[in-house]
């Protein structure tokens, strides 16, 4: 009996890192395909390419389209692109499609999976993010997808309320969750000198993305952002480029000059999982409004400043402290984490469930199985 056939869509460094572990759990057992979206080849966000594991897959396609990242236009991305994704999945005629998150990349993939028919499993749909646009794109995905994977109760209760199967929902929670909890660490001096960053100093792990569900420009989030950091001099900035967004660009540009000019501070365009994890372990404190430091970051009970509306209805661990993106605010609540010797309570991680990656990858190949079918709303 011939392998099954699945296709993995990753647009980005965001949802590979999240997508590997499953796609290493299943690549003895089906034939696996990789669409790679176009922030994978961008120069500008690190080229994260070349992090692929080729070996996993029978063949990997390049999205053919590109994205403009100075002036970012979104339905000229989708537009473009689906043609040339509908040829890839007749192509392959997979069995199956999987797909992470809430980015506009992955929604044109879904978009042109959805009308070829094919099943789409959509993990970590259900969640909220009032300050971006994704909040909109990730419940999309979900009309479009067959199955669900969520990574907490009250998420799993918000895709029944879109109208899909209960049968088709599983809360297996978060594969960065666990990831973050299972990673085997490299010591603070290796993995500092590795990356030239000072070991004298304590560390802040910084990633800021622009804010696309906002009336503040662009240029007003980041320079505001940026000059509440310049009084802590006694800490070091590590920060990872902001995304492909639109205003992503703008952000990449006002971070690069804020290093060269002011408090000691690295830059990095893509760290990579490894990386990065071992870097959030060793932080003072994460900074930013990052999905990573509500998802991935209360795995480590490492403070988190969230700072802003972009995650803005996420469950919030106890370790997380939100304020307003101002100079003021920013300020006071660095100074309040700084301040506090420990957490108050050990952290509980909300989006943790045990042997995540096992479950979820053993229901994907379940799924595979299946046959073609439509959807229908459910009144649940």
């Amino acid at each position: 009996m011939s392998k099954k056939k699945i296709i993995f869509y990753s647009g980005s460094r965001a949802d590979y890192g999240l997508l590997e572990p499953i796609i290493e759990n299943l690549k003895n057992r089906a034939e696996l395909f990789l669409i790679i979206g176009p922030h994978h080849f961008e120069k500008s966000l690190g080229s994260s390419k070349r992090y692929i594991k080729k070996n996993f897959f029978k063949k990997i396609y390049n999205c053919k389209s590109k994205v403009n990242y100075k002036s970012v236009d979104i339905n000229k991305f989708i537009y473009s692109s689906l043609p040339n994704y509908k040829k890839i999945i007749e192509k392959i005629n997979p069995n199956l499609v999987v797909l992470l998150g809430d980015r506009y990349e992955v929604l044109s993939f879904a978009i042109a999976s959805f009308f070829q028919n094919v099943k789409i499993c959509h993990l970590h749909g259900g969640e909220k993010t009032k300050g971006s646009i994704d909040d909109t794109i990730r419940h999309v995905i979900t009309k479009l997808s067959h199955y669900h994977f969520t990574t907490n109760n009250i998420y799993k209760k918000r895709v029944l309320s879109l109208g899909e199967n209960k049968k088709n929902i599983f809360n297996f929670g978060s594969i960065g969750a666990e990831v973050a909890k299972e990673i085997k660490f490299i010591s603070k001096k290796k993995i500092f000198l590795k990356l030239g960053i000072p070991l004298k100093k304590e560390i802040i792990l910084t990633t800021f993305h622009p804010e696309t569900n906002s009336v503040k420009p662009y240029k007003f989030q980041i320079k505001t952002f940026l000059s509440a950091l310049k009084q802590f001099k006694e800490y070091h900035f590590v920060f990872t480029s902001s995304n492909g967004d639109p205003g992503g660009n703008l952000f990449n540009s006002e971070i690069k000059k804020f290093v060269k000019f002011n408090v000691s501070s690295n830059f990095f365009k893509n760290l990579g999982t490894r990386n990065y994890l071992n870097i959030m372990k060793y932080s003072k404190m994460i900074l930013g409004n990052s999905s990573s430091a509500i998802i991935e970051a209360p795995s480590f009970n490492v403070p988190v400043l969230n700072v802003g509306s972009r995650q803005q209805g996420r469950l919030i661990s106890k370790n997380i402290l939100s304020c307003k993106l101002s100079k003021t605010s920013i300020q006071k609540s660095i100074n309040e984490i700084i301040k506090a010797k420990k957490l108050k309570k050990k952290n509980f991680n909300l989006n943790y469930r045990k042997k995540s990656i096992l479950k979820t990858s053993h229901k994907i190949f379940q799924l595979s199985k299946k046959n073609k079918g439509f959807k229908y709303f459910h009144d649940n």
